[in-house]
């Protein structure tokens, strides 16, 4: 999927020291590699793609995976669409969120909320390229033969309380997000994988309602 998200409530985690992922080696010319990942969100101005969650759980020996849709429209417009096994909605749209499950509706102003006001950028830093300026996250860059990895480690305790670590998987090609894994602090993650993505689409202005 396309510069992301971290990219999303369920995302984020952080490992306090995180040690150079395996089969990976750092980014030697890092200036370089930023300016390649802004010029390649440059000209995106809306995106779809399909995902696949893998939730794993230590109490839990089976995983739990569902599937949906990812949307995302310039500048500051997201929609993640849970379709099975069940029904989950989330959007965000400048300073709102909106969420609504099986049973009931909410609505999020994210000014009332650090917590929320750091998911809303982590989600527009990965889709506009400059997930590097935020405050919130040490941001190391790695890569291997076809992949490039972004670990993002959580600065603040409020959000190393949520998060362990971040890692976003990006193609080498065309710097697409293939996957995100979401660690958290006791050992659990999440695992998002992307496919199908397409660009510069025109998008219903109506998926990004937050009411």
């Amino acid at each position: 999927m396309n510069r992301l998200l971290f990219c999303i409530t369920f995302l984020l985690l952080a490992l306090k020291g995180a040690a150079q992922p395996k089969g990976y080696l750092p980014i030697q010319n890092l200036s370089e590699f930023q300016q390649k990942l802004s010029k390649a969100t440059a000209s995106l101005k809306s995106l779809q793609s399909s995902f696949v969650q893998t939730k794993h759980l230590s109490l839990l020996a089976d995983k739990i995976v569902s599937k949906g849709q990812f949307y995302y429209q310039k500048a500051d417009k997201v929609r993640i669409e849970y379709q099975a096994p069940f029904q989950y909605l989330m959007v965000m749209n400048s300073d709102a969120i909106f969420v609504r499950d099986e049973h009931k509706s909410t609505r999020i102003n994210t000014k009332s909320s650090k917590m929320m006001q750091s998911v809303n950028r982590i989600m527009v830093d990965c889709m506009t390229g400059s997930v590097f300026s935020n405050p919130d996250f040490k941001v190391r860059a790695f890569s291997n033969a076809g992949k490039d990895l972004l670990l993002l480690t959580p600065l603040s305790k409020d959000l190393q309380r949520l998060y362990a670590s971040i890692e976003v998987y990006l193609d080498k090609s065309d710097l697409d997000v293939n996957a995100l894994h979401l660690k958290e602090p006791n050992g659990d993650y999440t695992e998002m994988v992307f496919s199908g993505t397409k660009h510069n689409l025109a998008l219903n202005e109506a998926l990004f309602k937050t009411r």
